[in-house]
């Protein structure tokens, strides 16, 4: 008979019109882990507040996760992180975690937490958004004492916009941000949860010689390493070929 061989099972909380996650995981995760995603509805425009207000249904989407009996859960949206601040953001995930018992990282906080951890101080942001989706998360950044030398957005402004662009157009798109900052810069931020940079990371690592983190490699590193899975997965970039941590033994999963 054909048993499923599911041993890990992620949660992913979505934005309502997003999609890369849920098809770029699954083709980079190890055999044996499995992800199950909740929603939360974005209302049409997609504007700053519109985000705000979508998080009203936060807690519904890890609870409907969490009646699955998910291992952890990932909180896939980079700009709604970034409107809470690093700290605002922590507690926002730990009165989740405490709700439902489930450990869950944010975006943002996998982003800070992996730039971190590669050494990462001064780096290149690109991104599809407009500029006014750059200020809270450049201020993000500098919370976590990281300096974003330069923030390059395409001026894309909806869901379907920021999930079209080809891993190609984002390789060059990055290189062309990148090319100012090469002698500064300690490496490469692509920014955004459905915006796929995760397929262009370890094409642009060999290209500049630096690390090449994604909202997707940082967020799917830190989810991974939450549920006991630290097994190196390749063809990502460095963050995620290296052995992870396993923070599954901790009481304390948001640091």
């Amino acid at each position: 008979m054909d048993q499923l061989d599911v041993r890990t099972k992620i949660g992913l909380v979505v934005v309502s019109a997003s999609s890369i996650s849920e098809l770029r995981y699954p083709k980079v995760a190890p055999p044996g882990v499995a992800f199950l995603t909740s929603r939360m509805m974005l209302a049409e425009g997609e504007s700053i507040d519109a985000l705000i207000k979508m998080e009203d249904n936060a807690s519904r989407a890890v609870g409907e996760l969490a009646s699955a009996k998910v291992d952890s859960v990932a909180y896939c949206c980079t700009v709604s992180g970034a409107l809470r601040g690093m700290e605002g953001d922590r507690e926002f995930c730990r009165q989740l975690e405490d709700e439902w018992g489930t450990p869950i990282t944010s975006t943002m906080l996998a982003v800070t937490e992996a730039l971190q951890h590669m050494g990462m101080n001064k780096i290149v942001v690109t991104t599809p958004y407009p500029d006014s989706h750059h200020t809270a998360e450049r201020e993000y950044l500098k919370e976590a004492g990281i300096e974003a030398l330069a923030m390059q957005g395409m001026g894309l402004e909806t869901a379907e916009g920021f999930a079209s662009v080809s891993p190609q157009e984002i390789f060059d798109f990055a290189m062309d941000a990148w090319e100012k900052y090469r002698d500064e810069a300690d490496g490469l931020f692509i920014s955004c949860m459905n915006h796929d940079g995760m397929a262009a990371a370890q094409e642009l690592e060999d290209k500049i010689g630096k690390p090449v983190v994604t909202s997707h490699s940082a967020t799917l590193w830190r989810v991974l390493s939450q549920a006991g899975e630290t097994e190196p997965l390749l063809g990502y970039g460095r963050l995620l070929a290296e052995p992870r941590m396993d923070l599954s033994k901790y009481a304390t999963k948001i640091f």
